[in-house]
């Protein structure tokens, strides 16, 4: 009886929980400490495998950033270099995505970059320039805006003076830390880095690519979780020109980081049930669009619907949709159900304990932590 109690007191808890997680409508009114956060991402083939290691975690950065107390108002954005395919006249650079919210949206983005190892000069001025011009920096005073710099190589390459363009990046009240991905035989090179960091009021930290990670899945079942994952996914019923695509993004999505991040993958599902997502996507889904304006369903587009909807008269497509409104509820607690039971047990056999591997995300979170400290924000250890 009363692990039955505990067990729904975390469910409770997880759900009350995501009703307190900065979401899109917050963001856009500017609530909360403003913190921009760009990665800037060296994909030359010394590099090789450090995009990989970058968006397979894409969803602990939102886990970790929606757990900041107090919430703060975050936005994430990418800039690679060092590909040729990126051209010499923009210096092998190229903004992957501005600062934003849409994490889904920037997944889908990251995962269409090929794996493939590609020659490209590391222009790394040339990089942070365009992080300094081609980036929508937040206009708040008050805002915390850090670049993290992660790649190898000599740092002075380029067309852009590097050095130039970290002073302006200072004025700019940028702040610009350094990640060395560490090469066999190259000593020198990482001495540039360290003085890139030191002159943007930053640090300089070091990891390897050749880092693997752990998942504890003992007892939880990983199938029966993406199981339900599945039925939630088909509880949005897609309309409009662009609305069957933006499902198979979550879709698609789901199927990249399960492969790549079962963690990852738990950390998106419990996005997918939180504010940051729900009730967000009237622009394409029948069941948001009914909770924003519950006649305006009767005016899409019936060849754009899946095949059951399409054929419906008005009042059975209401019901169904009414119908999949409760089911998302339902799916919703379940899944946080399943996380908060694997969460308890954990603690209660005390196997959670702080992240220390030398990884891009424990890194970035750690230095990232001691930053929003001096803003008094709260960042939970990884």
């Amino acid at each position: 009886m009363q692990e039955l109690f505990q067990r729904k007191f975390i469910v409770l808890f997880f759900l009350a929980l995501s009703c307190f997680l900065p979401n899109e409508s917050k963001a856009q009114e500017k609530t909360g400490q403003a913190v921009d956060i760009v990665f800037c991402l060296d994909l030359s083939s010394s590099a090789n495998g450090l995009i990989d290691r970058f968006r397979n975690h894409i969803w602990d950065y939102w886990y970790m950033l929606s757990r900041c107390q107090p919430a703060v108002n975050y936005r994430i954005g990418v800039v690679a270099y060092s590909r040729f395919s990126y051209g010499r006249k923009n210096g092998y650079v190229k903004v992957i995505s501005d600062l934003g919210t849409d994490f889904e949206e920037m997944s889908a983005i990251l995962f269409k970059i090929p794996s493939r190892i590609e020659k490209g000069d590391q222009f790394v001025g040339s990089a942070l320039f365009t992080c300094l011009k081609k980036i929508s920096w937040s206009k708040d005073p008050n805002a915390l805006k850090v670049i993290f710099l992660v790649g190898n190589g000599d740092v002075r390459l380029g067309p852009d003076d590097v050095e130039r363009v970290t002073e302006r990046l200072v004025a700019n009240k940028i702040i610009l830390n350094t990640i060395y991905c560490t090469v066999p035989g190259e000593r020198k090179a990482i001495h540039g880095w360290k003085k890139l960091a030191e002159m943007g009021n930053g640090k300089m930290e070091v990891m390897s690519l050749r880092n693997r990670y752990f998942d504890r899945l003992a007892g939880f079942d990983l199938q029966l979780f993406r199981a339900l994952n599945r039925k939630f996914n088909h509880t949005y019923l897609h309309y409009g020109l662009g609305g069957y695509k933006r499902w198979k993004t979550i879709i698609n999505e789901d199927n990249h980081i399960f492969v790549t991040n079962t963690e990852g993958y738990r950390y998106r599902s419990l996005y997918k049930i939180s504010d940051d997502y729900q009730k967000k996507n009237h622009h394409w889904d029948l069941v948001d669009m009914y909770y924003k304006n519950p006649v305006a369903f009767m005016d899409v587009e019936r060849k754009y619907l899946n095949d059951s909807c399409r054929k419906m008269y008005n009042e059975e497509l209401r019901n169904y949709i009414i119908y999949k409104k409760y089911e998302r509820k339902k799916l919703s607690a379940m899944i946080a159900d399943m996380i908060a039971e694997k969460e308890l047990k954990e603690r209660a056999q005390g196997l959670v304990t702080e992240k220390t591997m030398a990884t891009l995300d424990v890194i970035s979170m750690r230095m990232l932590r001691e930053l929003l400290k001096s803003k008094n924000v709260i960042l939970p250890a990884i």
